[in-house]
């Protein structure tokens, strides 16, 4: 190719690049922002992580204290220069519950993405009609009777934990990676109480060439990203990892299919279990969708979606912030002695919690609020306008914005709940923040008619496991708290959820 065809076509090249951009930053109304090479939430975006040059999936945590033009700005749009769609991110509480007031007008579509790319259309993954279809099956199976089960499965499990780990006898222990254990344990918790599915703390295969439910599931929640990006040739590799995981996600595929399928025996009667007969559970709610006609309906892809969609979400996200919850009361351990004191006020020494009793642990739940508050283990809101909208801004000066339809919004949780304009000293650990907050002020659970569905059976777990640890045991860290703090500073997403990195406690008996 000679010189001047070489000039010519990289003329034409920069001309397309140049006008796709300037169309792209038209779009989001040239709203002031981030221009990378690549969308966050692109390939190339995931891929080379968090840099200067490259804001990765990670930078609302990376650059929590100077996003947003050091929080001076409601709102900012991100423009790729190469790779990925543009967007409008916000951190403000006042335009998240503005812009999803608008969901039931303008029905706000939320992107397919993982969620339904993976497993199937799910309550979390569908939008307006689906979306209500999926809630007003799954809804009604959560109920007192199930968080009563809740609290029980909690007790036992904790003393399953216990016995498991070889703590009986012992005064004190030190524990590295603290983090597995409340991930095993809303694991176990989701799976008995959500699903009726057996999951003993000690999970050994009966076949030691097979993976249990348990070790499958976890190493699904923890490739979720992987699972997305790697070619499915790669799979056939003699590679171990890429074996493993592999092995995991079909392994998984199957055990679900065969829970499906003996439940279906139980709810046509073809098995004699009355128990099982009488249950309440999601996984009994959604089968019974399977055989009902009209609106109600759901098929076996969708029922099989909804399994490992809410099993994924619903013990990533608590596990994540029960682990930030104890590591921070180790950290502040005076924090630790009220939670402590509030604790045994609420429930005798000799006595299992129950579900009355966590309604007198007001301090521990603002604990737990604002760990949460900290490490949102949802970092973002995605929705994609269906209509234009007008929203009202502060900053930087107090106007009206227009949104334009088809733009991508996104409601960034962790600058929102790092806002300092909404929480002063967003870094300090300060439970006193949610002191007589009401539910509907707790953000870090969404916003409106959308908000997590397993709220309270979140709050109902996490509550039950923290009060009877911490009534046992006083934790502290192993090594200085100022570097605990900056190890707890290397959070990062999890799977689907965003969470503290691994800590390490150190547990002395109480009595």
């Amino acid at each position: 190719m000679s010189p001047p065809t070489v000039t010519i076509v990289a003329f034409a090249l920069l001309t397309v690049a140049v006008s796709r951009f300037l169309n792209a930053r038209n779009s989001v109304n040239c709203i002031p922002g981030m221009r990378p090479l690549f969308a966050p939430m692109s390939l190339f975006g995931a891929a080379f992580g968090t840099r200067w040059w490259n804001p990765g999936l990670n930078w609302p945590w990376e650059w929590r204290k100077t996003g947003f033009f050091n929080h001076t700005h409601d709102v900012i749009s991100l423009v790729p220069l190469i790779s990925g769609g543009s967007s409008v991110y916000t951190c403000s509480v006042d335009v998240a519950r503005q812009i999803l007031a608008a969901e039931g007008k303008t029905q706000l579509f939320k992107p397919r993405w993982i969620a339904a790319s993976l497993w199937g259309e799910n309550i979390v993954a569908a939008s307006g009609d689906q979306w209500r279809r999926h809630r007003r099956i799954v809804a009604p199976a959560l109920t007192p009777k199930t968080y009563g089960l809740v609290v029980a499965e909690t007790i036992a499990v904790y003393k399953e934990m216990i016995e498991g780990e070889n703590w009986s006898e012992d005064k004190e222990i030190l524990v590295p990676d603290f983090n597995r254990l409340p991930r095993k344990i809303a694991l176990i918790l989701i799976s008995r109480c959500g699903f009726g599915l057996p999951m003993p703390w000690a999970d050994t295969p009966a076949d030691q060439s097979r993976l249990t439910f348990g070790k499958s599931l976890t190493i699904v929640t923890e490739t979720v990203i992987s699972r997305l990006i790697i070619p499915t040739w790669l799979y056939k590799l003699p590679i171990e990892r890429f074996r493993i995981i592999d092995q995991a996600w079909s392994g998984l595929s199957s055990f679900m299919h065969t829970f499906l399928e003996t439940r279906k025996d139980v709810q046509r009667g073809d098995t004699d279990s009355t128990d099982e007969k009488q249950r309440g559970d999601i996984l009994s709610r959604l089968v019974a969708a399977m055989s009902t006609d009209g609106k109600l309906n759901l098929d076996e892809q969708e029922v099989i979606g909804n399994i490992f969609t809410l099993m994924v979400a619903a013990h990533e996200t608590t596990a994540a912030v029960i682990t930030a919850t104890l590591g921070f009361l180790a950290i502040h351990e005076e924090e630790q002695e009220k939670v402590y004191a509030e604790i045994t006020t609420a429930i005798l020494a000799s006595n299992a919690p129950t579900l009355d009793d966590l309604q007198n642990l007001p301090y521990l739940l603002a604990c737990f609020h604002e760990a949460m508050r900290i490490y949102p283990a949802g970092v973002a809101v995605v929705r994609e306008l269906t209509d234009d909208i007008s929203i009202r801004i502060k900053r930087p000066i107090e106007e009206t914005m227009v949104l334009r339809q088809g733009t991508l919004v996104v409601i960034d949780m962790i600058a929102l709940h790092h806002n300092p304009n909404t929480f002063p000293e967003p870094d300090i650990f300060k439970p006193s923040r949610w002191a007589g907050t009401s539910e509907h002020d707790v953000s870090m659970f969404g916003f409106g008619a959308r908000a997590c569905i397993g709220r309270k059976f979140s709050h109902v777990e996490a509550l039950c496991f923290l009060a009877l640890f911490l009534r046992d045991w006083k934790i502290t860290v192993p090594v200085s708290a100022t570097e605990t703090e900056r190890e707890m500073g290397k959070a990062g997403i999890n799977g689907l959820a965003f969470s503290v990195g691994p800590i390490s406690l150190r547990l002395r008996r109480r009595k």
